[in-house]
């Protein structure tokens, strides 16, 4: 969230490279990916990409949309998707309006606030991954903030389930010391002096958090500057996480760089009608020497951590086809 000394951009190109160079990374022969152009739900132009199943394309076992954290492009989830689409589902990426692919040219007066974001961009998404395959479940997986908004999604009843990886809450109270201790100056003198400045935060620049159009940073600031979070920093977020009833499952790493478990843990126990299932991981009892915030997407989580989630996945699919044949 408040990572310094590289952007999450600069490691996500990194990575995508890297994966571009490893074509012997298991799956690739069997799925097919698909460059796709749609628009959001007020017409804005994104950019994504779908993963099919490269023997069932047209009937995979479920949908999946992996909605990214502040300001990590969707090739960092390349390898995840590629895994889930190995493992017979249709997986979606893309990049919120502003941000990534769906922000061509220059940021500077980029458009789009978190609103934007996940009631217009991530909703379209969602309709459109329900819609192409309208015979199965869609499900999403909320990396941070792509799980933290998803209760207020207007389209969530098509939601079959949410997995939620590293998921917090970033207010002060429940950031790390170390962040915790940088975070006054993030919000009261970076982001109110930067934006106006280059009419985005320029976290790429400045090696904090990443690219973010001033109207995100700004939404984002007031959520962080309240006791609660999201909870309590926007409107009707609360009653919206009370009232969800899809099934989620929620993984929090012990090695998180940037957040607190108890943050973790208020987010997911504000799911009242269906309780979370909450997983609190230790990367050594997985095998790993490292999560962190980012971690899980990063291929060294295939074997370790990947599973767990196709694992959930495959339950509540073939849940929902029994309960639908009864």
């Amino acid at each position: 969230m408040f990572a310094c000394g590289q952007s999450i951009g600069d490691i996500a190109r990194r990575f995508a490279q890297s994966l571009a160079r490893n074509t012997a990374h298991s799956g690739h022969n069997t799925l097919t990916m698909k460059r796709i152009t749609f628009s959001a739900h007020d017409g804005h132009p994104l950019v994504g990409h779908r993963f099919d199943p490269l023997q069932s394309p047209n009937s995979p076992k479920a949908s999946i949309v992996i909605a990214p954290a502040m300001a990590v492009p969707q090739t960092f989830y390349a390898p995840f998707a590629q895994y889930l689409a190995a493992q017979g589902f249709a997986a979606w990426t893309f990049d919120y309006r502003g941000t990534g692919k769906s922000q061509p040219g220059s940021m500077r007066g980029a458009k789009g606030d978190l609103t934007d974001w996940f009631s217009r961009d991530y909703d379209a998404v969602l309709n459109l991954a329900a819609d192409t395959h309208a015979d199965v479940p869609v499900f999403a997986v909320g990396h941070s903030f792509g799980g933290q908004c998803a209760p207020l999604l207007p389209s969530r009843h098509r939601l079959a389930g949410l997995i939620n990886i590293a998921v917090g809450s970033g207010s002060g109270r429940h950031l790390l010391p170390s962040v915790r201790r940088t975070a006054p100056f993030m919000w009261h003198v970076m982001a109110p002096l930067l934006c106006p400045l280059f009419g985005y935060f320029p976290g790429e620049k400045i090696g904090v958090v990443g690219n973010v159009p001033t109207g995100a940073m700004f939404q984002w600031r007031r959520w962080c500057l309240t006791p609660d979070y999201i909870l309590s920093g926007e409107p009707g977020a609360r009653e919206a996480y009370a009232s969800a009833e899809y099934p989620v499952l929620g993984l929090t790493f012990a090695d998180d760089e940037l957040l607190l478990e108890d943050g973790s843990r208020m987010l997911h126990g504000a799911y009242k009608k269906q309780p979370a299932d909450y997983r609190f991981i230790l990367p050594a009892a997985v095998g790993l020497k490292r999560v962190g915030h980012f971690g899980f997407f990063k291929p060294q989580s295939e074997t370790a951590l990947w599973p767990v989630v196709t694992a959930w996945l495959d339950e509540k699919t073939i849940a929902r086809s029994g309960a639908a044949a009864e």
